[in-house]
């Protein structure tokens, strides 16, 4: 009997065990002040991140969804009339989404696999309709 319990024991504390040592996964957010310092830090972490010049964001980037896509080569668009009728899959994009990552805001960045911390930005967790 005292060796079933022990048995028993040792299964429920290494179960216990693997879970409190689970990685926490990534949550979608979206920003809930955006102000033009925290537009200039996002700015910033796209540059750290992809390289190239700051992007050009709007005001209320990353307030309604957590996905960011920025498209290289909009002025060739405006410019060339046959251009705007190019499928989207032949632009340059880059997608970034807005994250809760160990209660951090970050921006990450799928095709390099890499994040970059937000300091200024106040990050809610993203609820889909």
């Amino acid at each position: 009997m005292t060796r079933s319990w022990l048995t028993a024991l040792a299964i429920a504390l290494s179960v216990s065990a693997c879970h409190s040592y689970e990685k926490v996964q990534p949550a979608p957010a979206l920003l809930s002040d955006p102000s033009p310092s925290v537009i200039s830090e996002l700015q910033q972490a796209i540059v750290t991140l992809k390289g190239g010049k700051p992007p050009t964001l709007a005001h209320n980037a990353l307030t309604h969804s957590p996905q960011l896509i920025i498209t290289a080569g909009h002025s060739k668009l405006k410019d060339n009339p046959a251009m705007m009728t190019a499928e989207l899959s032949q632009l340059p994009i880059s997608a970034f989404e807005l994250q809760i990552r160990d209660d951090l805001c970050v921006l990450y960045f799928s095709r390099a696999d890499k994040f970059v911390p937000l300091q200024h930005a106040k990050c809610i967790l993203y609820k889909p309709d």
